[in-house]
């Protein structure tokens, strides 16, 4: 994954071409799976299909499962933009309510209905779910190091920046999940994302 200290723009063209590289292969990968179903796709197909070599493949997958995951993925800093913007003394959770909800609703139905698709996906192969969960432990650990760097602390020994991402991240989890199992349409999801962190906020006190 690119540096999440730097932004896409700020990329130089070797590095943007890798990730255009790796966009390339995991979106073959996933339209792969759709259509053929993932027992039947070998990396030697999405090779094929990427019009790269599958030593390429290989050198940007672990295996297939994670490239089909990796399939229109938000980098961690896509997800957080906005948030060394937010005032410095307002509750981290209300910052990131703000910010991870307002990223959301800047994504396309197109993108929201392919994630579903992916969700829905990883729920059949169950060999996909820990690339999956991979992603979400990225993402906490780029919430852990934001906010840790706005309360000026350690994010590796502090415990209140490492309850935050944990929560915020589950927020985020939550949201996708309920989406999903809920049929819900595409323009619902950062309403959830803004309900699951409501939640958060009241202390959990009670069921929706």
């Amino acid at each position: 994954m690119p540096d999440a200290t730097h932004a896409p723009e700020e990329l130089g063209l070797r590095e943007r071409k890798k990730i255009l590289t790796r966009e390339t292969i995991a979106s073959a990968a996933f339209e792969l799976v759709q259509q053929h179903g993932i027992d039947e796709v070998t990396v030697n197909d999405i090779a094929e299909r990427a019009f790269v070599s599958p030593r390429t493949v290989s050198n940007y997958f672990s295996s297939k499962e994670a490239a089909i995951v990796a399939a229109d993925e938000h980098e961690p800093i896509e997800m957080l933009a906005g948030f060394d913007e937010r005032p410095e003394d307002e509750p981290p959770l209300q910052s990131l309510r703000a910010v991870l909800a307002g990223t959301v609703r800047t994504w396309t139905d197109d993108y929201v209905e392919r994630l579903r698709a992916k969700e829905q996906l990883i729920d059949r192969a169950p060999a996909l779910l820990p690339h999956r969960m991979a992603q979400y432990d990225e993402l906490e650990d780029a919430i852990r190091i934001a906010v840790a760097q706005r309360e000026g602390v350690d994010p590796d020994v502090d415990p209140f920046s490492r309850l935050i991402a944990g929560a915020a991240a589950a927020a985020v989890k939550t949201a996708i999940r309920v989406w999903v199992n809920t049929g819900a349409g595409p323009h619902d999801l950062a309403e959830l994302v803004e309900h699951a962190f409501d939640d958060l906020e009241s202390g959990l006190s009670h069921a929706a």
